[in-house]
């Protein structure tokens, strides 16, 4: 949860398959996203970079962001979309589950392909289908 007023911990999680290996460049749309959705606050920027599949379930730099969100070191996780979270929606729904139960937001650069909102449509169909039956979905 990000709180005004105090210098908030924002993960940026880079995931590429390819040769571009130069997170670097999205960094100031990471700033400018984050000054769109809380106005301008203090930042403490952490990088998760890495060159993996979005299916590959042991990404390390995925699990530790994961480990740092559990342990309430992160108050807000950016990223370019939803899909560059986990091409794997097992994976996608866990990874979302430990942000939500941490009160942490993930925010999308590109806002077509948002993982909050995204995630939110999949909980509100999970509530409406099995009748608020989260377990059937674990």
């Amino acid at each position: 949860m990000v709180i005004a007023g105090t210098i908030n911990r924002v993960a940026f999680y880079c995931r590429v398959n390819h040769r571009d290996r130069d997170y670097t460049q999205y960094l100031d749309a990471v700033m400018r996203r984050l000054e769109e959705k809380y106005g301008r606050q203090e930042w403490d920027l952490q990088i998760f970079f890495e060159e993996a599949s979005g299916a590959d379930p042991d990404r390390k730099e995925l699990n530790r962001l994961k480990m740092e969100i559990t342990a309430k070191k992160i108050n807000v996780v950016v990223t370019m979309k939803a899909d560059t979270i986990a091409r794997d929606w097992g994976q996608f729904i866990e990874f979302m589950t430990i942000c939500s139960e941490n009160n942490v937001e993930v925010v999308c650069i590109d806002k077509t392909e948002d993982a909050q909102s995204i995630y939110e449509r999949i909980r509100q169909f999970v509530q409406e289908y099995f009748e608020g039956r989260d377990d059937i979905c674990r």
